[in-house]
């Protein structure tokens, strides 16, 4: 049976529709990034439709869009969930945002500003506190301030590499492996935070110094080492499926 708010949906200009998916697939992405939508979650084209105020048809297309992306997964009589990204996923984003953010990070030891420096040491300082925070157990406050430091602190070198085109790249790849996945790896063990809140001091060390090589080098090593202890989250993670 013919849904009747789908063919209200046809009625609409397509250029109208094409905007709204664009519009759909774009917050979708957004909210699985962040980790609104977990991991293996499943996705209710009711309730999305209802909040956004649109029928189901472009939220099945928007859905359709993400699996070619392959962000989502559709299943048969289920409908969507979050996909769990396959270690080649893993190994090939991770190759690729270290190339990218450590060029980014190249380019913002020759030009950064002293604000933008002042950027990045105080999310140095949010790094250290998540970690502190999650020595005295504090995990979801440890979590918060975690996610206000890396939001900062790796969106300033991007800007401060001042190329555009960088930052589309780099975003687009954010939004192709949820950023919640390193926090789950992380897990909130202090050491591993400390260990983590260390490596982005040292990158900033050496933008402030414009050392750009030691700068790109260390960003690339940051990046390895976020892919490691990603994979072992999803390998016990697959094991416990």
């Amino acid at each position: 049976m013919t849904d009747p708010t789908d063919s209200d949906t046809r009625l609409q200009p397509t250029e109208g529709r094409a905007r709204t998916v664009d519009f759909l697939v774009n917050a979708l992405q957004e909210r699985i990034s962040d980790g609104e939508f977990g991991v293996g979650s499943w996705i209710r084209q009711e309730r999305l439709a209802e909040e956004f105020g649109v029928s189901r048809m472009p939220i099945r297309e928007a859905l359709h869009r993400l699996q070619a992306l392959g962000v989502v997964e559709i299943v048969a009589n289920r409908g969507a969930r979050v996909k769990m990204p396959s270690m080649r996923d893993i190994a090939e984003a991770f190759e690729v945002r270290g190339v990218l953010e450590g060029h980014a990070a190249f380019r913002a030891a020759r030009g950064c500003t002293q604000a933008e420096m002042d950027k990045l040491h105080e999310a140095g300082q949010w790094f250290e506190a998540a970690a502190e925070e999650a020595r005295k157990g504090f995990n979801e406050k440890a979590k918060e301030l975690w996610y206000k430091a890396n939001e900062l602190f790796h969106g300033t070198v991007i800007q401060a590499s001042g190329n555009r085109q960088l930052s589309l790249s780099i975003n687009a790849l954010h939004h192709r492996m949820p950023r919640n996945l390193t926090w789950s790896a992380l897990g909130g063990d202090p050491r591993l935070l400390s260990d983590n809140a260390e490596e982005h001091v040292r990158i900033a060390d050496a933008i402030e110094e414009r050392d750009s090589e030691l700068a790109r080098k260390l960003t690339i090593e940051h990046s390895a080492r976020a892919r490691e202890l990603v994979e072992i989250h999803v390998g016990s993670q697959t094991q416990q499926g």
